[in-house]
Order: structure tokens, then sequence, then C-alpha cells
């Protein structure tokens, strides 16, 4: 199976030469502004398509989103025999963006989020992938619920000068980059193996 990640698309129409069976998505479709863009991108992608919504999307993208049947925001939704869920949004920022939520909020949030094989977050957990000016700035909330929920898989995005991947407990975390500035991940699942690769389209 492969399937392609993308996140911090910012307004800009991803295209990939890829033939995937899942897209995954972690947010901020836009910049706080033309929610229908959020359409348009969902529109042009092939495959099941699971997402959250980022700190730059405004309430619009998440209708969006749930219209389409896409939105997996606190959600479970089926790969084939994989459990998705997700949580959008970001701890707060200096730039009070749209959709922020206090870290204790999130952990709150999170406790009921169990049983995920694969969880997709736009902010990045505390520690990982996550310095800006010598600080991090990702989510203990998040970090702490891979630690104790270890699904196979966590993705994120929001910080835009990191990609890669690492390894958090016996999950294995993919901080993918800028979609808008053509960096994506695929991930193909063949049998028990997890393979990552970061392509320019």
């Amino acid at each position: 199976m492969k399937i392609l990640v993308i996140g911090d698309i910012h307004g800009k129409i991803v295209h990939s030469r890829e033939e995937v069976d899942a897209v995954f998505i972690a947010g901020d479709f836009t910049n706080a502004r033309d929610d229908s863009f959020a359409e348009e991108v969902l529109d042009i992608l092939q495959g099941d398509i699971y997402a959250v919504p980022g700190n730059m999307d405004r309430k619009g993208v998440a209708e969006i989103l749930d219209r389409k049947g896409v939105n997996i925001h606190l959600k479970v939704k089926k790969l084939g025999e994989i459990s998705v869920s997700g949580y959008g949004g970001s701890n707060p920022t200096p730039f009070n963006t749209p959709f922020e939520i206090e870290d204790s909020v999130i952990a709150e949030h999170l406790s009921k989020m169990e049983n995920v094989d694969v969880a997709i977050f736009h902010a990045p957990p505390f520690g990982y992938f996550d310095e800006v000016n010598g600080q991090h700035v990702g989510s203990r909330a998040i970090r702490d619920w891979i630690l104790e929920n270890k699904p196979a898989i966590a993705i994120c995005a929001h910080i835009h000068e990191h990609q890669g991947v690492a390894k958090i407990s016996d999950t294995i975390l993919i901080k993918v980059g800028m979609a808008s500035k053509g960096d994506v991940a695929l991930v193909e699942l063949r049998d028990e193996d997890i393979i990552v690769r970061f392509l320019r389209c």
C-alpha cells in the first residue's frame, strides 16, 4: 500500500505523479483565508483521503472536510484494517492563528483517542522536529499521547523548518515538509515494513 503524506499546503495546488492508495493531509490547507481552496485540493487528489485542519485553517475548512467525509479530527476512519485518527490545529503560537488550543485542552481531548494504528497531527510532539530559534515549540500533550498509546505511525507538519523520520518509543514519527514548496512524503506499507521516502513534486 502506498500513501501520499502532505501538509502545510498554504494555498498551493499539490500535484504528485505517484499512484497512491490513500492521502494523509496534516493540515494548513490555507493561509487563514479562502476556505474553499481546501475543496479544490481534495477534488484533485486520488485515493482515500484522511485529513485534519491546521492552525491556519478557519472553521470553514473543517466544515468542508466534514462535508467531504475526510475529517479525522478526533474521529476514527478505517484504511483497510488500519485505524486512522488525528488531531488538528496546534498548541498556542505567537501569531494568534485561527485554530490554536491550549496544551491542557489538547491532552483532555486526546484522552478520548484510543486504539489507533496511525495518528495524524498538525502540530509536532514536543522535542521532535519542533525547534524554532533554539526553542522547542511542539505539543507536550501530543508527545505524551504518543508515548502512552504507541501508534505504529504518527504524522505531523506545522514547523516549516523541518522534515524527517524519528522513533518515539515504538512509534515511527514522520514529519512532512511544506507541500507549498513541493515537499511531500511517500509511505509504503509492505507486510511488517514501513518505508518512508521524501519527494519533491
